[in-house]
């Protein structure tokens, strides 16, 4: 199921493509589902169904296990359109996504592209200081109709330092744009999570059968997973001053392991010979 895929600092390169979601509560994100896409061509030649990414996202909403009362579907421009609104509809969550400034929308009777209503928003004062996880941002807000999707609301979000402009739309209509920015600034943790996987190795293997690549993706995943609770329970008990990285985290448990080695040599009653057998193994 290797395809050409787009990387951004690699150029097009024949890789393993997956659609994955992370669960975040408060501070604990962990991966929470994974799914391998394959294009039509390459599902055809192994005759397997054929599925989209957004296909294969919607159906990371539908096996998703709710853990609270109230869950919130988060995604990108990509990931914007109506069959990601019903999934999670059908399944009683909230969402929130990015939308681009291309699309159609119907605010106060008339008709505008969405960068369009943007510039008329700025025009009129409609957007103000918002201070979000102690970060200023331009905010505003307004409630549209979407064809296809429904009665929404469109917030407008400018970063003061940077002047990024990015556009959300969300069913949270009675929420206000601190609030809402607050939660789709979650979505910025899977890029966290990307990078603590890779360097615990994924991506870094031999092509494969793609049930083995899939194998290693998972046990990535389950491997941050087990470190990220080491790490806060580490804290918690005292045994470290402050929240370890995950590099920090990984030093702390080679070093651990290399002190029982040593003392399961140390006492070791076994012949000499056997002893440097289970080194080499290691």
């Amino acid at each position: 199921m290797t395809c050409h895929n787009h990387s951004t600092t690699m150029g097009t390169v024949l890789s393993h493509d997956y659609v994955t979601s992370l669960y975040v509560n408060n501070g604990v994100a962990v991966a929470d589902g994974l799914r391998l896409y394959g294009n039509e061509k390459k599902c055809k030649q192994k005759r397997v169904e054929f599925k989209t990414r957004v296909q294969l996202a919607c159906e990371l909403i539908k096996n998703h296990v709710a853990r609270a009362k109230q869950t919130i579907d988060i995604w990108d421009s990509w990931f914007m359109c109506k069959e990601m609104v019903e999934a999670s509809r059908k399944r009683g969550h909230n969402w929130i996504g990015e939308i681009k400034g291309n699309r159609i929308a119907f605010y106060d009777g008339k008709k505008y592209h969405l960068h369009e209503l943007v510039d008329r928003l700025r025009s009129e004062g409609g957007l103000c200081d918002a201070i979000v996880n102690g970060k200023l941002f331009q905010a505003g807000k307004a409630d549209v109709f979407l064809p296809k999707i429904g009665y929404v609301s469109i917030v407008v979000n400018v970063k003061a330092d940077t002047k990024d402009l990015h556009l959300l739309c969300t069913d949270l209509v009675g929420s206000g744009v601190e609030r809402i920015i607050g939660h789709a600034l979650n979505r910025h943790r899977i890029e966290d999570f990307y990078k603590e996987a890779k360097a615990l190795g994924l991506g870094e293997y031999r092509f494969r059968e793609s049930e083995a690549a899939l194998i290693h993706a998972h046990l990535v995943s389950l491997a941050c997973t087990l470190l990220d609770v080491l790490r806060r329970r580490l804290l918690r008990y005292l045994i470290v001053k402050c929240m370890m990285s995950f590099e920090e985290t990984v030093e702390w448990i080679r070093r651990k392991a290399m002190h029982l080695f040593l003392h399961k040599v140390k006492t070791a009653k076994q012949p000499f010979r056997n002893i440097l057998m289970m080194i080499d193994t290691i």
